[in-house]
């Protein structure tokens, strides 16, 4: 089972690695433009993006904690149902993140001419939707096998 979850938490790492990369590269230069054509309104979209890139982090050591039950076998469980509790809690987070900087993201793409900037920022809102609502259909589930699994254990 290590070697099927080693590919996933490889795309982990590289993941995280990439928000952290953002975190001091990206987010800085959105702070300038903010600043530029928001009239000082990029420190609030900054500190936006940083608790978004955040949430992600957790969400990612969430997902980490997750892998882990699975190598040992022990899924069906509490804490990986809190663990998808989790995910579901930060994509969602993420989502109205993002669904509240839009207004800032139109004003820069307005200034800019750079449409994909808009464009980019409502697919990673879709992105993010999709991952919370995953999450909330696995963690329902989870939860209802580890209630029968329980029952089932009573049982015997």
């Amino acid at each position: 089972m290590k070697k099927r979850t080693s590919l996933l938490k490889l795309a982990l790492v590289v993941i995280s690695l990439a928000i952290l990369l953002a975190a001091i590269f990206v987010v800085p230069v959105m702070i300038q433009m903010g600043n530029k054509y928001l009239q000082g309104w990029g420190y609030p979209l900054g500190v936006g993006l940083y608790v978004l890139l955040g949430l992600v982090l957790v969400a990612i050591g969430q997902s980490w904690h997750l892998l882990r039950l699975i190598e040992q076998q022990a899924v069906f469980s509490v804490a990986s149902v809190t663990a998808l509790t989790w995910i579901k809690r930060c994509a969602y987070g993420v989502t109205a993140i993002f669904v509240v900087t839009w207004p800032l993201f139109y004003v820069i793409t307005q200034a800019t001419d750079a449409p994909g900037i808009l464009l980019m920022a409502i697919i990673l809102t879709g992105i993010a939707l999709i991952i919370g609502i995953f999450a909330s259909i696995l963690a329902q589930l989870l939860a209802n096998a580890v209630q029968l699994k329980h029952e089932n254990e009573l049982t015997i």
